[in-house]
């Protein structure tokens, strides 16, 4: 069975956090295209902390994995 999920990827800008995001996986190829075509592309995104704002470079991709029932 293949399976397919829309993953983030951000590391910040200046600094040495990594953050990875599963969005949502599918079982159907075509409703995981449809989803990742939805997602808005944010190639910076700025994360609000106690500290003040952080900024990352992020990736958004959609791929696939064989799952074994």
């Amino acid at each position: 069975m293949k399976v397919y999920f829309v993953v983030t990827v951000a590391r910040q800008i200046d600094g040495d956090i990594i953050s990875i995001t599963f969005e949502k996986c599918f079982s159907d190829q075509e409703k995981a295209e449809t989803y990742y075509k939805t997602l808005r592309q944010e190639p910076i995104r700025t994360l609000q902390t106690e500290d003040g704002p952080i900024q990352f470079a992020c990736e958004r991709k959609l791929h696939m994995i064989e799952m074994e029932e």
